[in-house]
């Protein structure tokens, strides 16, 4: 009976310490400190006092064009002042590519706001929920490199041979390995007219859900810890037999940037019915188209067959 008791008490002060942790995390959210240091730094740097003491809110932007709302501001308040966080620390910095005459500032937070380009959760409020993978999340946080795979949605002319899109080399450097290792042989990819019977259609890769895929995909050899579409898709290009061992997909033997330049560039196909952007979002065909840089064109070698 008195060991009885002891561990009701034990169990009973658990049980009071994590909801008092549970309460603790609920008012004082990780964008409240986000939020505090900003306004401390901003009236620092404009000397004016009372910015630091601003009331602590969540932020949302809500875009009825593309209905959608992103709270992303609520972290990232510096954004869009180059003035003063070009420099910060995330995730007050500044947005980059913002100086004069970079493409950035042909991107108005106001008219694209944040998870057009990042996806994600627009509405998440925590960094586990916005940067790492979050497994009932259709479309998961883009960052870095990464986010050029988004670039399509809008510019839909970047598939063209004839056309250099220099806002984004990573997608040229994806285009030339595509067109240099001759994926079209085997792949159908309408928005580079090549309609190859032997492999998986690539058109619609990227606006595949992860749960869509996670359905008809095996990850049991997938190193990873995460297991993303994304992360799938890097290591099958990096060694196709290790990800899928029946495939009839070489190996290409890819530096770690070739794979990187090619799984952006693969997560760009994206389906216009299912993206839904508006015509006013669509980009006018791109102006200037020097000549792509020239690849040395790689038949695709049939399985078993060695190389030369």
């Amino acid at each position: 009976m008195y060991r009885n008791s002891i561990l009701f008490a034990v169990f009973s002060v658990a049980l009071l310490g994590l909801l008092g942790l549970a309460a603790y995390k609920d008012s004082n959210p990780e964008w409240k400190k986000y939020q505090q240091e900003y306004n401390q730094q901003l009236a620092e740097k404009t000397s004016d006092p009372k910015i630091a003491n601003l009331p602590l809110v969540i932020k949302q932007a809500w875009n009825s064009t593309l209905n959608r709302a992103d709270r992303c501001v609520s972290c990232h308040l510096g954004v869009s002042n180059t003035l003063y966080f070009s420099d910060a620390k995330e995730p007050l910095k500044a947005h980059p590519f913002m100086k004069e005459g970079e493409f950035m500032t042909k991107h108005p937070f106001d008219k694209f706001g944040c998870t057009i380009c990042h996806q994600g959760d627009p509405q998440a409020n925590s960094v586990e929920q916005t940067h790492g993978f979050v497994e009932h999340v259709d479309r998961q946080p883009l960052t870095g490199i990464f986010v050029y795979s988004s670039c399509s949605k809008c510019h839909m002319d970047i598939y063209k041979p004839e056309v250099n899109f220099k806002e984004a080399p990573v997608l040229m450097q994806g285009k030339a390995l595509v067109m240099a290792k001759g994926c079209g042989g085997c792949h159908t990819i309408k928005q580079m007219g090549f309609a190859g019977i032997q492999a998986p259609e690539l058109s619609a890769f990227g606006t595949r859900t992860e749960l869509a895929f996670h359905l008809v995909h095996d990850f049991a050899h997938v190193q990873d810890p995460v297991h993303s579409m994304k992360h799938w898709e890097w290591e099958h290009f990096k060694d196709p037999k290790k990800i899928t061992p029946t495939t009839i997909m070489p190996n290409f033997q890819l530096s770690d940037e070739d794979t990187t330049a090619l799984t952006v560039y693969v997560m760009s196909f994206k389906d216009k019915k299912v993206e839904k952007i508006p015509m006013d979002y669509i980009a006018p065909p791109y102006s200037e188209t020097p000549v792509a840089p020239e690849v040395k064109k790689e038949e695709p070698k049939k399985q078993g067959q060695k190389k030369s």
